[in-house]
């Protein structure tokens, strides 16, 4: 696997746009905003904040249906932010995931950045379900997991 440092870095970039955005009463272009001053966002992570936030109630329907024995209302808000990011990437970005980003680097990614962030058991959990996810994203190819229809439509 070839690991990117500016993909990675701005995968943690959407992750700290979003879990603001999970935060704060600020819309994510505010968010955007003001952490362009501290640090410039690289369009890559801009791109797919704004596209988590687009996909959230798809993103968070999916991510339902592969947890078990939980509740997307119990999961912590990182885990939560995490999962969504790469749920997105991976069931919506679907270019970008045969591009530049495999599947098994978004996973690791999201685990690594639980690693970080969160806890080694929020890794576990958070690589089973977006394993899951992935198995049935690959089951299948470019339709929307969430209700059979191309993304396009």
């Amino acid at each position: 696997m070839v690991f990117d440092s500016n993909i990675i870095k701005a995968r943690e970039q959407a992750f700290f746009l979003c879990f603001s955005a999970e935060l704060s009463q600020d819309s994510l272009d505010e968010i955007i905003e003001a952490f362009a001053e501290e640090d410039e966002p690289l369009d890559f992570a801009c791109r797919l904040a704004r596209g988590c936030a687009e996909k959230l109630s798809e993103c968070d329907e999916i991510i339902s249906r592969h947890l078990k024995n939980w509740r997307l209302s119990r999961i912590p808000k990182v885990s939560k932010t995490l999962l969504r990011l790469s749920v997105y990437q991976l069931v919506f970005d679907i270019e970008s995931t045969k591009a530049e980003n495999p599947v098994g680097v978004i996973i690791n990614d999201a685990v690594r950045l639980a690693k970080k962030y969160a806890t080694d058991e929020d890794a576990s959990f958070i690589n089973g379900v977006l394993g899951s996810v992935a198995d049935e994203f690959c089951a299948n190819g470019a339709k929307n997991a969430s209700n059979g229809v191309n993304d396009d439509e």
